[in-house]
């Protein structure tokens, strides 16, 4: 049997800390699986563009960088795309940039062997790069927790207009601007969680992943001593696992930031916590997840959590990014907790 570390109360009329172990009813994927998996499902390995002049990357980042496809040609455009196609632009909106690897993780999946899924992933890439839909940063990266340097994707311009034809609302995007090491690496880190959620629940037959939700979409607006406060969580996820719910709050740590920010955070979940307002709209409170590098800098955490905060619920988690399946799974001990 599983392990249930949370507390359940159906109670709202009070702030009363309920992260964990409610009753799931829902029973389709409300999020990521609709938007990724089904498209993935019905059209992986079957494109709709030709592969007709679309030899090369660098071609497409010549062609976008010459000229600007009209509303016409973009429209012609998003008719030939595949539901492939389309939910990886939808996902580097989202995510804002992906590796290679991420996208080939997401989004090629069907195939046997190593080796074709990455030259399936490579002709995928180079047919919407040739477009000039998606483009390469001019500079490889290394990947969250080390490894050798990966090439990293972003919406073009052109990407972007394509994805706004139909969307009255859709706003022009900015200029687009290198981004720091420090911000892509973090950003990168958000993204990989995202994949390692998508991925651990599709490839589980007890793992249900309900929603999962970036920066800004996921952040909260609150009232607290007078004043508006912002709630800037990385990521939101609902997840199901044996017939309950789960909801998490998850903060990506890379070791940049100093403890008492870290302290700073937690009592802006605390002072959010005591609004209520998350447990009358859902009945419970997410879990706050700090996912850190490695055992050293997860200790720290843990001690700057337990001594900086005042008396308040045992709502937060400190984990490595090996151990998000077992927090997902509730095999974590209870001790964990802070």
């Amino acid at each position: 049997m599983k392990q249930e570390y949370f507390e359940s109360n159906k109670q709202v009329t009070t702030p009363v800390f309920t992260a964990s172990n409610r009753p799931s009813y829902r029973h389709c994927f409300k999020g990521e699986k609709s938007a990724q998996w089904h498209a993935e499902t019905a059209a992986n390995g079957n494109d709709s563009i030709s592969h007709r002049a679309i030899d090369t990357v660098s071609a497409g980042k010549k062609a976008a960088k010459n000229k600007r496809l009209t509303k016409a040609q973009l429209t012609g455009l998003s008719e030939r795309l595949s539901d492939r196609d389309r939910a990886v632009l939808i996902a580097l909106k989202k995510y804002r940039f992906l590796t290679s690897d991420q996208i080939g993780r997401l989004f090629v999946t069907n195939s046997r062997t190593k080796t074709s899924q990455t030259r399936q992933r490579n002709l995928l890439l180079q047919r919407l790069g040739g477009h000039g839909l998606i483009r390469p940063l001019s500079r490889r990266v290394g990947g969250f927790g080390g490894g050798s340097s990966v090439q990293v994707w972003h919406l073009s311009e052109a990407g972007h207009r394509l994805l706004c034809l139909n969307d009255p609302d859709g706003s022009s995007r900015k200029r687009f601007m290198e981004p720091s090491t420090l911000f892509l690496n973090h950003t990168l880190a958000i993204a990989e969680c995202a994949v390692q959620l998508i991925s651990l629940c599709k490839n589980s037959t007890e793992l249900a992943l309900e929603a999962v939700d970036t920066e800004p979409s996921c952040w909260r607006s609150f009232r607290a001593n007078g004043h508006i406060c912002h709630l800037k969580p990385d990521l939101f996820a609902i997840t199901s696992y044996d017939g309950y719910e789960d909801r998490w709050f998850i903060e990506m740590d890379l070791g940049s930031v100093s403890t008492a920010q870290i302290v700073e955070k937690c009592n802006a979940y605390l002072r959010y916590y005591h609004t209520g307002i998350e447990q009358i709209e859902t009945e419970m409170f997410p879990l706050v997840v700090w996912i850190v590098r490695d055992v050293s800098r997860k200790n720290r955490l843990r001690e700057c959590i337990r001594e900086g905060l005042s008396p308040h619920p045992k709502m937060f988690l400190v984990i490595e990014p090996n151990e998000l399946e077992k927090m997902l799974r509730q095999y974590i001990d209870a001790k964990e907790l802070l």
